[in-house]
């Protein structure tokens, strides 16, 4: 065999010189291009622009004023977020994000403007975010959660709040009302009138017929046909929460004095009642001593222990409940201190009150 035919021939000198010269061009445009690549990356845990363009977007689409929107945005940059956008879509960041905020706040000393006024802007930057979401309507009754309160009605026995326990194709179950000793409710086979409150979203109307009763380990099942005809009929502009707190409610009487408006708390019109349920913009109070449709009150109530309420409302609905012989008031806030208010956003999002 031939081996000089296998033998590798040595390189020139020229040779060598291009090898070197290709290395060197490889190395060259692979720095430039690590390099351009590091200089366009960001630093971990600030946000690009192009995603507070978008956050100032969302922001404007949850209703959120410039003053708000950048109220936030220092909010997030403050606490280190590095993806601002998730507070839109998350509450767990949100509330979070705003409950450490507004401790901070709390033990701080503000100047130039009023603590009160910043912790007010927080809650209701959080109350548009939440509230804004554009949910779909209920299409049907088997749309109704477990655990959801209702409110039903029956012609000539008044209304009973009931809680959804069962969600079948077939039906849907509520409870039983605790009734008194002397009161008894023909449930089977009537007519009865809906209303539900979807947190975040609206209140909606529905009219049903109890087709049976039923008992399952000794718990009482009202079974109401399902329906497709649903009616959102009230969209609020706060959350609200059921309560039973008691409250003392006076009448106030608008005068006009040298054409200024006057108003005199009478004293002598002063009654109890039970709030049942309350929001930022108002609260239903049950009594056996009603005020007309427009009336004005003087409010006064305990929040939490040691923590008195003072605020004025008008009446603007009333609801005879035939069932316990009472009524219920529901009033609108027409004067109340942000104090109060921050108070009650803290209950109604169950933030730990300050």
């Amino acid at each position: 065999m031939d081996y000089s035919a296998l033998r590798i021939p040595t390189a020139s000198s020229n040779q060598i010189v291009l090898l070197i010269l290709v290395v060197i061009g490889v190395g060259v445009v692979f720095f430039i291009a690590t390099w351009a690549t590091g200089k366009k990356r960001k630093p971990q845990g600030k946000a690009p622009g192009a995603s507070w363009h978008t956050f100032y977007q969302i922001a404007k689409t949850r209703g959120l004023t410039k003053e708000e929107t950048d109220l936030l945005r220092r909010l997030i940059q403050t606490q280190g977020l590095g993806r601002p956008n998730l507070i839109f879509t998350s509450v767990t960041i949100l509330d979070s994000s705003i409950q450490r905020a507004i401790r901070r706040l709390s033990m701080q000393e503000i100047r130039g403007e009023s603590k009160d006024d910043l912790i007010n802007t927080y809650y209701r930057i959080r109350n548009k975010i939440t509230m804004n979401k554009g949910a779909r309507a209920l299409a049907n009754t088997r749309a109704v959660p477990i655990d959801a309160k209702i409110r039903i009605g029956l012609e000539k026995h008044g209304f009973f709040i009931v809680t959804v326990n069962r969600n079948e194709p077939e039906y849907l179950g509520v409870s039983v009302p605790v009734l008194p000793p002397d009161k008894t409710v023909p449930w089977n086979r009537q007519k009865v009138k809906c209303w539900y409150w979807r947190e975040n979203d609206a209140g909606y109307l529905f009219e049903s017929k109890v087709i049976n009763i039923i008992a399952t380990g000794g718990l009482q099942t009202i079974c109401l046909r399902h329906t497709d005809k649903v009616s959102r009929v009230q969209k609020r502009t706060y959350p609200r929460k059921n309560v039973r707190l008691p409250v003392v409610y006076s009448r106030v009487r608008v005068v006009e004095e040298g054409g200024k408006k006057r108003a005199f708390v009478e004293k002598k019109e002063t009654h109890w009642g039970t709030i049942v349920d309350i929001s930022v913009g108002g609260l239903s109070v049950e009594t056996a001593v009603p005020f007309d449709r427009n009336s004005y009150v003087r409010i006064e109530f305990e929040l939490k222990e040691d923590f008195k309420v003072v605020g004025f409302g008008k009446v603007k609905r009333i609801e005879r409940n035939p069932s316990r012989k009472t009524w219920f008031m529901h009033i609108q806030f027409t004067k109340i201190d942000k104090k109060y208010r921050n108070e009650i956003f803290a209950v109604l999002y169950n933030y730990q009150i300050l």
